[in-house]
């Protein structure tokens, strides 16, 4: 049996102008945020398995293992200036020798992303804005802008060398990642021969490295990425496609295939366990996006007076769209005579209040050795 590694973090506390990041320090570039510092740690598991799926679309082999629990390793504020310049985390972590394998991991990784961002801009399409959205051809300017600023950081004469007014923003952004890969090859083999220095401080007081360059690069464009994708889903009404099923899972593998998604690795390890808890549960309730699980709620209990709700997951895809709102409305219906449990994540008692969920005091527990 595969034994679970730790996910380590990094912790950003101020990030965009107040959230708290979370930086998964052995997988370069995945990142997560939140409210508030128990949230982004929680929902941290749910980062790395989204990346592992995403890699595994592009036929990249997972290298980090099982996913276990997390641990707080680094923990670096992000600082304000007086003009509201905001200056990000440098960790202990950045300041490593990036290895040649490591270079060639985040390119691949940058060109992935960037191949799933053409397709989904051409979704875009007539897709209406909310307030503040950029359009799709904001979103590749804004790209094309950030490449060209990370690649001076550590080397201030480097100089993107095209028009920064092109006015196709396809081929701007096409132009601008082809010079961004150019340079950071370029500075990895003269940090390599000792040319370069291994740290910079910028004009605004923010120390980068090339650790820190490379992991900006991956998480900018996976996260511009990961934001357009949810646009899309939101307006072509997923959920709507969904179905719902409230008849017990008599098979596990959708149900280990979705919690692998959310990290919960240490859930599925024995599928034989996981069947015996499915067995004994009350209740169950499912939404389906054709064959795929995509959300699970189950209910444990006497169906009459206590009911406790676990294993509340949504697939890191779906997120964001109300699904576990709607599973635990399912579950809990109208049975104001039932008194309901459940374990909270972190940094979820906000979402669970909604449902009349509060702290006991009296609650006691005894945890699993």
């Amino acid at each position: 049996m595969t034994t679970p590694q730790p996910l380590r973090l990094g912790i950003e506390p101020g990030y965009d102008g107040g959230m708290v990041g979370a930086w998964l320090l052995d997988l370069p570039g995945a990142f997560g945020w939140a409210r508030n510092r128990e949230a982004a740690i929680s929902q941290s598991a749910s980062v790395a398995g989204w990346w592992r799926d995403w890699l595994e679309q592009h036929d990249e082999t997972w290298s980090l293992g099982a996913l276990g629990p997390t641990e707080v390793t680094e923990d670096v504020a992000a600082t304000v200036l007086d003009d509201g310049y905001e200056r990000n985390a440098t960790f202990a972590r950045d300041r490593r020798p990036v290895t040649g394998d490591e270079l060639e991991a985040a390119l691949r990784r940058l060109g992935y992303a960037r191949q799933d961002l053409l397709t989904t801009i051409a979704q875009l399409g007539g897709i209406e804005r909310d307030d503040g959205e950029r359009s799709g051809e904001e979103v590749l300017r804004h790209l094309a802008a950030a490449e060209i600023w990370l690649g001076s950081r550590l080397d201030a004469g480097a100089r993107y060398p095209g028009r920064t007014d092109e006015p196709d923003a396809g081929a701007h952004l096409a132009a601008t990642r082809a010079w961004a890969v150019d340079n950071l090859r370029r500075l990895w083999a003269a940090s390599e021969a000792g040319a370069l220095a291994r740290e910079r401080t910028d004009g605004k007081g923010e120390t980068w490295t090339l650790a820190k360059v490379v992991r900006r690069y991956v998480y900018h464009s996976v996260d511009h990425l990961r934001e357009l994708q949810r646009r899309i889903a939101r307006a072509d009404g997923w959920v709507d496609r969904l179905r719902l099923d409230t008849g017990r899972l008599r098979d596990v593998g959708p149900l280990v295939r979705l919690l692998r998604s959310v990290g919960w690795d240490r859930r599925t390890l024995d599928r034989q366990r996981l069947q015996r808890a499915l067995d004994g549960s009350q209740a169950m309730v499912g939404l389906w996006d054709r064959t795929e699980l995509v959300a699970f709620a189950r209910e444990i209990g006497d169906g009459e007076f206590n009911a406790l709700i676990s294993m509340v997951v949504v697939d890191p895809r779906w997120q964001g769209l109300g699904l576990a709102t709607r599973l635990i409305e399912v579950l809990m219906g109208d049975r104001a005579g039932v008194r309901f449990m459940l374990n909270s994540a972190a940094g979820l008692d906000e979402f669970y209040a909604r449902f009349g969920f509060e702290r006991d005091a009296s609650a006691m527990v005894r945890r699993a050795g």
